[in-house]
């Protein structure tokens, strides 16, 4: 079966703005959830990447709904590819990634295959992926979904949730709680400004975290 729905994005270009320089290791801090399977990596150097996934579910040997996706798709959209747990076809390389660079897209995630490393790299276009594969997927135009949930590195994401993503990893933010999440990502940042300082001044990570507080009181709890 074929599924094709609208994009679904309701986030503000400020908000996402206000996303780009903030790290996926920064809300680790904060949060256990959003985060995907570390073996999704960057195909190439480090880069950032921050946009609303436009989300696709393929088969094996299927990609035409990608060719489609990167047309409907909008400029700092960031394609995201469920493959259904193919890790043999790469349904992603230089072509998908030139016409997305020619589109304005944001960067692509892709829970599977891609190839044509040392082009894209060339082009410098951002993509993530489980590894790289020779074989490569057919335009069949069989079966597969266009903006429906998916599910990446065993997180599913919607239509529209926010990709932020670096080289620690892939972070996706429900679009529901990215306002929330993103005050509490400043004060953290605010923070981090804060430790750095002390700890230049000499000052013990384990005294500015709390962490020796928290040890001596579970020992002392222990020796009872």
């Amino acid at each position: 079966m074929i599924v094709i729905n609208p994009r679904n994005v309701s986030l503000s270009k400020d908000l996402i703005e206000r996303y780009k320089p903030i790290q996926p290791a920064s809300v680790g801090h904060m949060l256990e959830f959003g985060f995907c399977d570390p073996a999704i990596r960057p195909l190439w150097k480090t880069f950032k990447l921050v946009g609303p996934a436009f989300t696709v579910r393929t088969s094996a040997l299927d990609s035409a709904v990608v060719h489609k996706a990167i047309d409907m798709a909008e400029p700092g959209d960031v394609i995201v590819i469920d493959r259904n747990g193919d890790g043999k076809h790469a349904c992603w390389g230089e072509m998908t990634a030139l016409a997305s660079k020619i589109r304005g897209l944001a960067g692509a995630v892709v829970d599977g295959c891609a190839t044509d490393l040392t082009e894209i790299e060339e082009m410098q276009f951002p993509v993530y992926s489980r590894g790289i594969s020779a074989i490569t997927t057919k335009s069949l135009a069989l079966e597969g979904e266009i903006n429906t949930q998916v599910q990446i590195g065993g997180i599913p994401v919607n239509p529209g949730d926010l990709i932020v993503a670096d080289v620690n990893g892939v972070l996706v933010v429900p679009q529901e709680l990215a306002p929330k999440i993103i005050e509490a990502c400043d004060a953290r940042e605010k923070r981090e400004v804060w430790v750095r300082e002390q700890l230049k001044k000499g000052e013990k990570l384990s005294e500015i975290s709390k962490s020796a507080e928290r040890l001596e009181a579970q020992m002392a709890k222990e020796a009872h």
